[in-house]
């Protein structure tokens, strides 16, 4: 296997804290490991810096200094920052750990060429590395191995666009919670907000699990054990309103 893309609900404290989880567990099995961040391309530099630092104050706020950190959605969380410490923390410690911004440049919304950016860096970074595992979270949309069929004409996902026999896919379970985002669930713009996760499962045990008739598109699901919490934005004022 040479990918696992976990497909999230941006915005959560937990969702990233499982993959962080995945991290450690694929570094166990002695391969490199790329973590790919759903970030523009551009943020890769900053990205590179931030996983030689030591974690100070100086090295957060060059990191934060980056164009994907003005985003006031929940690509670019605390918990996106905690998935990041522990990268660094681990490449610190000489684990084989690299990080991967890989959201191509200049393309914005959901596209059938954004799709396919996405899995062209994934593709190259992994081909670089021989023997090397990519971990990366995005969207659960893009995460999928079906098609986009809200779009005409319909287009793949990244899920989709990766060799089919080195890939898996695992979707988040949903037991509700709630999530920091510049929309309700409905889609209704109210601003940038912890706004509450629809309930559809109960909560599921901590951890992954392959099965393919779990979710369409996927390969298996993944739970943090817990229904989900909000995490704000990393840079700025990081206090949820009440």
């Amino acid at each position: 296997m040479a990918y696992l893309l976990f497909g999230e609900y941006h915005g959560t404290v937990e969702m990233p804290g499982v993959v962080a989880d995945a991290l450690c567990s694929g570094l166990a099995t002695r391969r490199p490991v790329i973590l790919g961040i759903e970030m523009d391309q551009v943020n890769q530099p900053s990205l590179d810096a931030w996983l030689a630092s030591d974690g100070g104050t100086d090295a957060r706020a060059a990191l934060l200094a980056a164009p994907a950190w003005s985003e006031a959605g929940g690509r670019t969380t605390e918990a996106i920052l905690g998935l990041l410490d522990s990268a660094r923390r681990l490449a610190r410690a000489g684990r084989d750990v690299t990080l991967l911004a890989f959201d191509p440049v200049s393309i914005s919304g959901t596209s059938a060429e954004r799709e396919a950016g996405m899995a062209r860096l994934l593709r190259v970074a992994v081909e670089r590395r021989p023997n090397s595992l990519a971990i990366a979270l995005t969207g659960v949309g893009h995460a999928g191995k079906t098609r986009w069929t809200s779009y005409g004409p319909p287009f793949d996902a990244l899920g989709a666009l990766l060799p089919g026999e080195k890939v898996l896919t695992f979707a988040f379970v949903r037991p509700g919670g709630s999530y920091w985002g510049c929309q309700s669930p409905e889609g209704k713009r109210e601003g940038c907000k912890p706004y509450a996760m629809p309930v559809r499962e109960p909560v599921a045990p901590r951890g992954v699990r392959r099965d393919s008739t779990a979710r369409e598109g996927f390969d298996g699901i993944y739970s943090a054990g817990t229904a989900y919490t909000a995490s704000g934005p990393a840079k700025g004022d990081r206090t949820l309103p009440k």
